[in-house]
């Protein structure tokens, strides 16, 4: 019988790389320091970063060292070690789709424990050298055709976006339950469990503009034609109507804001 249908799932918890992950403890054979050189494990085992396999930036030396019972043997190095914990009656979450398909091979769910999201790792399908994870391929951007009626306008990286009312849901904070994702995930920040729903938190500047991405401490969720979704601010300034076009593509500007509005169309994006 399998560990967690026998009312127990014992799984290690850790961080690599701005990410937290759940493994289960059966993949995994060791947990230790790394050796004197921080390269190898007792000189026998080379240490892979996990956060560069998966296409994230170099790990903080020295860190620890997880081995994972996959053939061949792999030595990951994370951030650190959160603990081993029974998650079988924590609350689990399929992950959304459009994540791209390097996490979907990686993992399919995450856990909630302790108010914070763990991606559930699949360890036989990590790659065992960099180069292999590839980041999403970027949603086409399709750019409002008429100004709204009504819309939230929000702030993200020194730039003002708007959404249509009709699609908002609400403004949140992020909590400390927000998980990054791994490596380079196109415009997606990373995901927040709210209202037993996982929601993806995409970086406007870089959905609509190709910049980069940044998680921010507002999120405006929203709901598009079932799809549910957040963008990241750095803050909100309000509903506003009586919008106008200015000569570029999908900006608008209205009575009371400092500067023009970029939109995209939600539909056509998402849906």
């Amino acid at each position: 019988m399998p560990l967690f249908e026998s009312g127990r799932r014992l799984c290690l918890l850790l961080e690599a790389g701005g990410t937290r992950f759940s493994v289960e403890a059966t993949s995994v054979t060791e947990v230790a320091s790394p050796g004197p050189d921080e390269t190898s494990l007792r000189g026998v085992l080379e240490i892979q970063d996990l956060s560069e396999l998966l296409g994230g930036e170099p790990e903080p030396t020295p860190g620890m060292v997880v081995v994972f019972d996959v053939s061949p043997t792999l030595a990951v190095r994370v951030r650190s070690i959160v603990e081993v914990a029974d998650v079988a009656r924590a609350v689990h979450f399929v992950l959304p789709s459009g994540l791209g398909a390097t996490l979907a091979s990686l993992s399919h769910s995450a856990v909630l424990y302790k108010e914070r999201l763990y991606l559930e790792l699949n360890a036989d399908a990590l790659p065992q050298a960099p180069g292999a994870a590839k980041p999403p391929a970027p949603l086409p951007v399709h750019l409002a055709l008429s100004p709204p009626e009504r819309s939230l306008v929000f702030e993200s990286q020194g730039r003002l976006f708007g959404l249509p009312l009709s699609y908002v849901s609400q403004v949140a904070m992020r909590t400390p339950s927000f998980c990054e994702l791994p490596g380079r995930s196109g415009a997606v920040a990373g995901l927040l469990p709210h209202g037993q729903v996982l929601w993806p938190l995409y970086s406007a500047p870089a959905l609509l503009l190709g910049g980069s991405v940044v998680a921010e401490d507002f999120l405006v969720l929203a709901d598009v034609e079932g799809r549910r979704l957040g963008m990241c601010a750095s803050r909100v300034l309000g509903v506003f109507p009586h919008f106008t076009s200015t000569l570029n593509p999908g900006e608008f500007t209205a009575p009371g804001l400092p500067m023009p509005v970029l939109f995209a169309d939600p539909r056509r994006m998402f849906s």
